[in-house]
């Protein structure tokens, strides 16, 4: 299955390709140290890759894009599972999957992120 997601200004629906950080680092001589001691800059940009129904492949900074379904389910129904509301989620305990490191109820037997089985 697929994860939908749809791009906030435009409105237009794309199919997540996946996520990852494009990053640059850019090193110069500096004016007193020349190369021995260079001005450096880096860092990363977070981007997806997602593609139409043409299979074009297009490039989105991430909050740009919102997610309507993952594998067929609306996101709303998907979490409707795990509480009620984002309020309720927040005043329950939670704790940290140890694969993924996504944040859990504390009662949870399966990890809604990765799959990881807890015991009871």
């Amino acid at each position: 299955m697929a994860t939908i997601v749809q791009h906030r200004d435009t409105k237009v629906v794309y199919a997540l390709i996946g996520t990852g950080y494009g990053a640059y680092k850019e090193a110069r001589p500096s004016l007193l140290g020349g190369s021995l001691l260079p001005c450096e800059e880096s860092g990363e940009i977070p981007v997806a890759a997602v593609c139409d129904k043409t299979g074009v492949i297009k490039w989105f900074y991430t909050d740009e894009l919102e997610v309507l379904e993952i594998d067929g389910i609306k996101v709303e129904d998907l979490l409707s599972l795990y509480g009620e509301s984002d309020e309720e989620n927040l005043a329950t305990e939670q704790c940290i999957c140890p694969a993924c490191q996504y944040k859990i109820p504390v009662d949870c037997q399966e990890c809604p992120s990765c799959g990881l089985l807890f015991p009871e």
